[in-house]
């Protein structure tokens, strides 16, 4: 008797197991689109990257500037998986929050047709030149923001992108930053 109970309940279950199974296999079919795009569609922005391996001054603080050299040199190195994107580099002396869009220096880099852009990311500062911003004793914060889109108020702006269809996508501008602390001291520069 146990057995014959124990034969049924495979065979249920091997029953619920092919109904199951020719349910999933059944699924929904979903139609296929047969609207033609005229041209390949863009590809979608990837953000580019600060190498911080190559990155100079290495030490992110710099205790005493001024008292053994009088110039300091700030690179950055950068990479793009898109390697035709124009990408700038802005240099930020003491930011303004009140006045987001003066920066110190920007430098487009040179497109090498290659991933890691040849062309660095380079300011320097030296304390002998008139009116330089890290010339008064104190700390300063350097930044480089490197971009591969239109900065607004340090806010990256998208680029639209016309679809085959008429539609309007946004390709999304990326923003990366590197940053250093500068503690200027009085030195025998002047």
């Amino acid at each position: 008797m146990m057995e014959a109970t124990t034969r049924q309940d495979s065979g249920r279950r091997r029953l619920r197991l092919l109904v199951a199974a020719s349910c999933a296999a059944s699924g929904c079919l979903i139609p296929q689109d047969d609207t033609l795009l005229d041209s390949v569609p863009e590809f979608m922005n990837r953000p580019p990257r600060i190498i911080e391996d190559l990155v100079l001054p290495h030490q992110r603080f710099i205790p005493d500037f001024g008292a053994n050299g009088c110039e300091l040199t700030f690179e950055v190195a950068v990479e793009d998986p898109d390697v035709d994107d124009s990408i700038v580099v802005h240099w930020y002396v003491d930011y303004n929050p009140q006045d987001p869009n003066r920066y110190y220096f920007a430098r487009p880099l040179l497109n090498s047709s290659e991933t890691l852009r040849a062309d660095r990311g380079t300011l320097t500062i030296s304390l002998e030149s008139a009116n330089n911003p890290l010339g008064t004793p104190g700390y300063h914060l350097v930044e480089a923001l490197v971009t591969d889109a239109v900065l607004l108020n340090r806010v990256v702006q998208p680029r639209p992108v016309r679809m085959p269809d008429g539609t309007t996508l946004e390709n999304p501008g990326f923003v990366v930053s590197y940053a250093w602390t500068v503690n200027t001291v009085q030195g025998t520069c002047r």
